[in-house]
């Protein structure tokens, strides 16, 4: 190899050729730069110039083209593409090699000193500093943990299979909890245009409520998916480190902080979260929104259906309710969404809604009310998790 490396260097810069390789017509071959350098250390500026060749001082006519016109020794550079792999190859033997040699005594990694968890040599052994601890060989020790590291993944295997499934549905009731958001937003909005311009404020006080505790419930869902993603990444660290170890030092020296990584994933016996529904209640706000209003004396026009059919399912709800708690307003909200289904609400009501909303929370204009899709509450979520 060193022979052939001899060949394919350059005369001038005594390096291997740096492509493009030129070939002067007296069969002498040089890096495309140590030419051009050539051309300038002999006054040779012109296309039609002369110069000589550095080896055997054979002149050389330009013709015309300029450096342009030499040939390029493609086979050259093709047998020089070869050899810098081959030199490649032999580099990363060596390095393997150097990786599982002792680097005191130069001797081949044999053993492993189970006193200080490390690869040693035999001479470490008998005459180093570990001739008083216990030993064992390499091999055994390497196919030992080798097995436990197989066995861990297939605990991990199953344990992200049920949190993938648990993922799922918390990512389901993600989406529903954002839906029913937008749906309570857009529910005060409709009654808010209706009822008169004093509860202006209060509308666009509970809709920020609304956004703060969406957001909260959203906080505590991603939380959940990220307790639960835990064990994935995990598994993907030590199924990358089983395929693709170079030898068993490697494999032993990294081995060792993943164990610890899987031990405290075990070490966490907190049960997976069970999704449950945790919706906002529709019912809930609007009650805080028309609290202490006379329904039937705000809606002197009687042309006004919505906010009279909200009346009258309030105080249908109210009587019925002896005792006021969260569930309860169950019934409420679906009071509230069949009647909602039932209306067709005109595409005009987008143009007449009020223009006086407080700024949302979540804002960084500062001006008018912003509407948020369920995609921007979720980012936005994200982005306040992550701080």
């Amino acid at each position: 190899m060193e022979g052939l490396c001899k060949e394919l260097s350059c005369p001038v810069c005594l390096e291997l050729f740096t492509p493009p390789v030129l070939e002067l017509p007296c069969s002498h071959n040089y890096c495309r730069q140590c030419i051009h350098e050539t051309l300038i250390s002999q006054n040779c500026t012109h296309v039609n110039g002369k110069f000589c060749c550095p080896v055997c001082r054979k002149v050389i006519c330009l013709r015309g083209r300029g450096i342009t016109g030499l040939k390029r020794n493609i086979f050259v550079e093709n047998v020089l593409e070869k050899v810098k792999e081959e030199m490649a190859k032999i580099q990363e033997r060596e390095h393997n090699v150097k990786s599982q040699t002792c680097r005191i005594h130069e001797e081949v990694l044999n053993l492993m000193c189970l006193d200080d968890d490390i690869p040693i040599c035999s001479i470490c052994k008998l005459f180093g500093d570990h001739n008083t601890h216990e030993v064992a060989r390499l091999s055994e020790v390497y196919q030992g943990r080798k097995n436990s590291f197989i066995e861990e993944i297939t605990r991990i295997v199953l344990k992200s299979e049920t949190a993938a499934r648990v993922s799922q549905e918390l990512e389901k009731l993600q989406d529903q909890l954002l839906s029913t958001a937008e749906e309570t937003k857009a529910m005060i909005n409709a009654v808010g245009d209706s009822l008169l311009m004093e509860i202006r404020f209060k509308v666009s006080s509970l809709k920020m409520k609304v956004d703060k505790e969406s957001a909260e419930k959203c906080n505590e869902l991603q939380s959940a998916l990220e307790d639960l993603q835990r064990s994935r990444r995990l598994y993907m660290k030590m199924k990358s480190l089983l395929e693709e170890h170079i030898n068993p030092i490697q494999f032993l020296k990294e081995d060792k902080q993943l164990k610890i990584e899987v031990a405290k994933l075990f070490k966490d016996d907190r049960p997976l979260p069970v999704p449950k529904r945790d919706n906002i209640s529709v019912g809930q706000y609007i009650e805080e929104l028309i609290k202490g209003i006379d329904i039937k004396q705000v809606a002197i026009s009687k042309a006004d259906d919505l906010l009279v059919k909200v009346g009258d399912e309030y105080a249908a709800w109210s009587s019925s309710c002896s005792n006021v708690d969260m569930s309860s307003y169950d019934g409420l909200d679906q009071m509230i969404r069949k009647m909602m289904s039932s209306l067709t609400l005109k595409s005009s009501d987008a143009n007449n809604s009020l223009s006086w909303e407080c700024p949302s929370p979540y804002s960084t204009s500062g001006s008018s009310e912003e509407s948020y899709s369920p995609e921007e509450v979720k980012v936005i979520t994200i982005e306040k998790t992550s701080l």
